[in-house]
C-alpha cells in the first residue's frame, strides 16, 4: 500500500540558478546535495528540514525536459503551499523579488495567491481559514 509523497521532479535550466532562487528568494532548505560523477548530481530542497516531500531539482537534458522547464503543469498550479500567514508571507516573498500574479484574496476554503518561480512554472500560496 502506498503511504505517502516523498519527492517530485522540477525540471530547470540550471541548477545553481534555481538552487539560489529556492534557498534565497523563498527561503526553501536544501535537503540533499550530493555530486556522485561528472555529469549526475543530486540536488533536492523543501520548506523546512521536516516537510516529508522535497522537490528535485534537476537540470534539464534532453529536448523533451528542455520543453517542460517553465511549464511542468501547462497553465495551472504546478505546487500548492500552505501557509500559516499570508498576508506576511506575500510582503516578505515580494521583497525579495518574487513575482506574484496579484495580492492575498478569499479562495474556498481561505486565503490564497499566485506566484511563479524563475521559470515561470505557477505556484500558490495558502492559508487555510480559520474555524
Amino acid at each position: 500500500m502506498i503511504g505517502s509523497t516523498s519527492q517530485i521532479i522540477l525540471f530547470v535550466k540550471d541548477k545553481e540558478e534555481a538552487k539560489a532562487f529556492y534557498t534565497e528568494k523563498l527561503g526553501f532548505i536544501i535537503r540533499d546535495e550530493e555530486q556522485f560523477t561528472e555529469d549526475w548530481s543530486y540536488l533536492t530542497v523543501a520548506p523546512q528540514s521536516n516537510n516529508e516531500v522535497v522537490i528535485e531539482l534537476l537540470e534539464a537534458v534532453t529536448t523533451e525536459e528542455k520543453q517542460l522547464v517553465g511549464r511542468q503543469a501547462a497553465e495551472q498550479v504546478f505546487l500548492m503551499f500552505k501557509v500559516d500567514d499570508i498576508n506576511n508571507t506575500y510582503q516578505n516573498l515580494k521583497s525579495r523579488g518574487v513575482k506574484f500574479h496579484g495580492e492575498p484574496s478569499e479562495v474556498p476554503g481561505g486565503k490564497g495567491v499566485g506566484f511563479e518561480d524563475l521559470y515561470g512554472n505557477k505556484l500558490d500560496l495558502f492559508e487555510e481559514g480559520k474555524s
